[in-house]
């Protein structure tokens, strides 16, 4: 096993865009020595859904850096000045890039980038306290093992796929997560029966790349969800307030059962599908309706999916319609599952139960300052939705929580944090 004897100041656990940006705020301080560990052999950020056209829900101000140091030379600003594209990207005036844009941004981040470790998977992790560091043990190709140290931690490993009822043990290249879809995609378009499941911005993609990539003359392409209805993303100004440091204060202070309420109602400020795309959608079916294309096509809304089952060279999907009330059936070839993604306890962390919180529901106890444990040792990244609102995945607030972190493990305000940026008053205005 080797070792690597420098003493980190930061360890950072996975590499997607949040501990990527924490990477390179951190980068510039010349009292902070970092590392940062991450499975992959490369950065990859939602690989397979890399639809081409398809954009963020965020403006490019969400970068990596720029809600933190509008300055920083990792900027997509500056992503944009080095690849000579600044004044076609004036020109162009669209808020919102490309998702293929934003991984070839991030990928540009981590070649400037020294304090990246990829290709390496953590195992456990032991903390010294009479030393007061942790070792973090990981495992790399060829069964090499490496040990790094830190004082602490910040975990970002991200959420993984949700699959409901029996899918699990059917996944492959026919049943398949949105999230692999383009990997796929090659294979899916030359079917003749798709089903898509769920009802937001993953599953409106997927059945508008499908509306394009079909012959929907001969093939059947369906989408169901169990949502009452297929929803817009509320898109207002005082909405877009509340993915802000003002709304996460609020959101923090109120007891757990007001805060599970209020995310159940709150499902559209994140979950819908970008207006843009829905009317798309509806703009494309009515292209193929005067086409005489429409017969192969359905869209059902209250279809919860109860079970898959093989049925030769195809696959039976029972649903259950929650207004109706009743059992209904039929048929795919290929069955896509946009349902979305959930978040847990990664288990390299279960050494540390000592020194993490938790709930009585044995969901993650996260101050305020996203720190794990009382002694501000342990970060965690997007996995604070049931302590801090909905917005903890958003990427708008990710330079702003690397911020908070950096300025806890520092022990001094570093980077500017942001405040009283709402008109509105959350909680009781005065």
């Amino acid at each position: 096993m080797k070792t690597d004897t420098t003493i980190y100041d930061i360890a950072g656990i996975g590499i997607g865009p949040f501990n990527l940006g924490l990477a390179a705020l951190s980068e510039p301080i010349k009292t902070l020595k970092t590392i940062f560990i991450e499975q992959k052999p490369a950065f990859s950020w939602h690989e397979g859904m890399l639809i081409p056209g398809s954009t963020l829900q965020v403006s490019y101000l969400a970068d990596l850096v720029t809600l933190a140091d509008p300055s920083s030379k990792f900027s997509y600003l500056n992503f944009l000045r080095q690849h000579n594209r600044l004044i076609q990207f004036g020109v162009h005036e669209q808020g919102y890039i490309t998702r293929s844009e934003y991984n070839r941004y991030c990928r540009w981040v981590c070649g400037q980038l020294t304090n990246l470790s990829f290709g390496y998977r953590v195992d456990s992790i032991q903390y010294n306290e009479q030393d007061d560091f942790f070792s973090v043990v990981c495992s790399g190709q060829n069964n090499r093992m490496q040990t790094f140290k830190a004082r602490k931690l910040v975990v970002g490993i991200g959420s993984k796929p949700y699959l409901p009822c029996n899918a699990q043990e059917y996944i492959g290249n026919a049943v398949l997560h949105a999230a692999d879809y383009m990997y796929y995609r090659p294979e899916i378009i030359k079917s003749n029966n798709i089903a898509v499941i769920g009802s937001g911005q993953s599953a409106a993609e997927i059945f508008y790349d499908l509306l394009h990539q079909l012959n929907t003359k001969e093939s059947s392409l369906n989408w169901y969800t169990r949502s009452d209805r297929f929803y817009a993303m509320e898109h207002s100004k005082l909405n877009y307030e509340m993915t802000s440091p003002d709304y996460i204060d609020f959101f923090y202070q109120l007891d757990q059962e007001e805060k599970q309420r209020l995310l159940r109602n709150q499902a559209t400020l994140y979950k819908g599908i970008n207006h843009q795309l829905i009317n798309a959608v509806y703009d494309r079916l009515y292209s193929l309706f005067t086409e005489g294309h429409q017969n192969h096509i359905k869209i059902q809304a209250h279809a919860e999916l109860k079970s898959i089952s093989t049925n030769k060279d195809a696959y039976n999907l029972e649903f259950y319609h929650n207004a109706l009330r009743k059992i209904f059936t039929t048929t795919a070839r290929h069955v896509i599952l946009a349902t979305g993604y959930t978040t847990g306890v990664p288990v390299f962390l279960n050494s540390l139960n000592d020194m993490i919180q938790y709930n009585i529901d044995g969901s993650l106890k996260i101050k305020r300052n996203y720190a794990l444990d009382n002694a501000d040792r342990v970060f965690i990244q997007n996995a604070e939705m049931h302590t801090h609102g909905f917005n903890a995945p958003d990427l708008g607030l990710g330079a702003y929580r690397n911020a908070v972190i950096i300025n806890t493990i520092m022990g001094k305000h570093y980077y500017p944090v942001d405040l009283g940026t709402s008109f509105q008053s959350f909680g009781c205005a005065v």
